[in-house]
């Protein structure tokens, strides 16, 4: 089964410093996941039994951050990433393809917005979801949320490292979320906070 290992993410060292992550040697990890940045949005699976470009994104073949002091949480609070948001132009080809690489279909398939929603499916790649939303857009990763246990202490680590974040406020799917300034980075940045 194909595991979502890699990351390649937007951004210099100040941006991703300013959102209170801790940057060693042009990346992090979070949950497992190495975080290349300063690069396009790209990403890289392990063991991935189909060709990755059949997704339309960008294969990230560098990233090793094992050199890295350990996969801890960050000053922000992150410990994890909760999911990475896919952009398709169709979603069932999409589905098709992303089973195809990670060796299995998706655990969720709906409108969680309601009928005038988009349809999303959701997939589970070792500890991360990959929502895939159909947008009509050519394919792209347009955002991630990253998984903290504590939203409040996130916020105030962001605001103390000068980095724009909004006010928590509940999530569609439970718990709580806040979100970075969108011009940040130019990229959709979000902390998550699961349901307790």
């Amino acid at each position: 089964m194909g595991i979502l290992t890699r990351l390649g993410l937007p951004g210099d060292e100040k941006a991703w410093t300013a959102l209170g992550f801790t940057v060693s040697d042009g990346g992090f990890l979070a949950g497992g996941i190495s975080c290349t940045i300063d690069t396009r949005p790209s990403w890289g699976f392990d063991d991935a039994i189909a060709d990755p470009e059949l997704l339309g994104i960008p294969e990230l073949l560098s990233g090793d951050r094992d050199e890295l002091p350990g996969d801890t949480v960050h000053p922000n609070a992150v410990g994890f990433i909760d999911h990475v948001v896919y952009w398709v132009p169709d979603l069932d080809d999409a589905v098709a393809a992303l089973t195809a690489v990670l060796g299995e279909g998706p655990r969720r398939r709906f409108r969680p917005r309601g009928p005038s929603g988009p349809e999303m499916a959701f997939f589970r790649s070792g500890g991360a979801v990959i929502e895939v939303v159909a947008s009509g857009k050519p394919a792209s990763l347009p955002g991630i949320a990253f998984g903290t246990r504590d939203l409040d202490a996130t916020v105030a680590a962001v605001r103390a490292a000068n980095g724009p974040i909004s006010d928590p406020k509940p999530a569609v799917q439970g718990g709580r979320i806040a979100s970075a300034w969108s011009g940040h980075l130019n990229w959709g940045i979000a902390f998550y906070e699961p349901a307790r």
